[in-house]
């Protein structure tokens, strides 16, 4: 029989796992979303947009007015149809609203009520948001439940219909439409050129859903460290390498680069470059492994307090991200030691 000459060899792989990390959706949201709490455990996202004015002369929307302008004469009926508009942020390209106000104030420049020209005539005024077919937000009144005197600002605080059970999706800007009805009434001096306005504002936008653009956001840098001290002490070999291994649970269609840095108490920092893949809803877990020698591993075992440090950017490779407030990255890290033993 054959006598062996030699002791056998053997590889001994010891993991060492460090603290998950997260990567919240505030990362990657543009300035016009952040997220709010909202009590009772939920959160939602908070939309900002820029303010819309409509302003319109008397001469434009009352037919019979230019004939008499300047003339005192019983004031003519007439009905104002007109519409301004609220853009959407043009990194987002839809949002689901669950609650909020559009708020329009409404300044009458008239020298009269267009809506209570008279002690004995009243006429009504009638609001509508939509965006595109969607109605957003509705409101009504008549001139006995509302007064408009001269130059005298009034608010109309218009709830949204979304809910969260019943979201309205916004897929453009908001139409901030306006019908007046005024009724014949009382004698006036007739200026054509005098002004009616209304200055709309979404105030307190809450969403449940998004859908945003990411061309290229850093993620905040992610520290945590790891104790190797006492695995020197359970090796009896040679250490031949080494690992980083990243398990990344990634739900947003996004991919980037990242960078994952080791540095040990007195030694210099290891970096590794790693490309992080595309994720999504449903996407399951990516693992990434970054290859060390046997000099880093070196470097550190026996260290109890080894910082790792990831950083990195991404970027949606596909158009527009779709994101809810609770969504995250999640990482978790792994330091692995490849350890050979036996032999001569």
């Amino acid at each position: 029989c054959e006598v062996p000459t030699s002791l056998p060899i053997w590889d001994t792989v010891w993991q060492v796992p460090a603290d998950s990390a997260e990567v919240s959706v505030a990362s990657l949201l543009p300035s016009s979303v952040s997220i709010v709490d909202v009590g009772g455990g939920m959160k939602v996202f908070s939309l900002t947009l820029s303010a819309a004015t409509y302003s319109t002369t008397l001469g434009s929307v009352c037919p019979g007015c230019a004939a008499v302008n300047g003339a005192r004469v019983p004031k003519p009926q007439f009905t104002m149809v007109d519409s301004t508009s609220i853009a959407l942020p043009s990194d987002v390209a839809s949002a689901d609203v669950v609650g909020g106000t559009i708020d329009c104030t409404i300044t009458n420049g008239f020298s009269f009520d267009p809506i209570n020209p008279s002690a004995t005539a009243s006429g009504w005024m009638r609001i509508s948001v939509l965006s595109g077919s969607a109605l957003l937000a509705k409101d009504s009144v008549s001139g006995t439940a509302l007064t408009l005197p001269t130059n005298v600002g009034r608010l109309r605080s218009i709830p949204v219909l979304g809910t969260p059970a019943s979201p309205v999706r916004l897929g453009g800007p908001l139409k901030v439409s306006i019908t007046l009805f005024s009724p014949a009434g009382d004698s006036v001096t007739i200026n054509t050129a005098e002004r009616f306005s209304v200055n709309a504002v979404a105030n307190n936008l809450r969403v449940s859903q998004a859908s945003v653009a990411v061309p290229s956001r850093a993620i905040p840098s992610q520290q945590d460290t790891v104790d190797l001290s006492g695995l020197q002490d359970m090796t009896t070999g040679a250490i031949t390498g080494g690992a980083v291994i990243l398990t990344v649970q990634n739900p947003f269609a996004v991919q980037g680069n990242l960078t994952v840095s080791l540095t040990a108490p007195n030694a210099a920092p290891i970096s590794k470059s790693l490309a992080l893949p595309l994720g999504g809803i449903g996407t399951p877990p990516a693992t990434l492994r970054l290859a060390l020698t046997r000099s880093e591993m070196n470097a550190l075992l026996g260290q109890k307090n080894v910082a790792i440090a990831i950083t990195g950017d991404v970027n949606a490779p596909n158009g527009a991200v779709t994101v809810t407030p609770t969504q995250k990255i999640v990482l978790n890290t792994m330091v692995e030691a490849t350890v050979t033993a036996g032999g001569k």
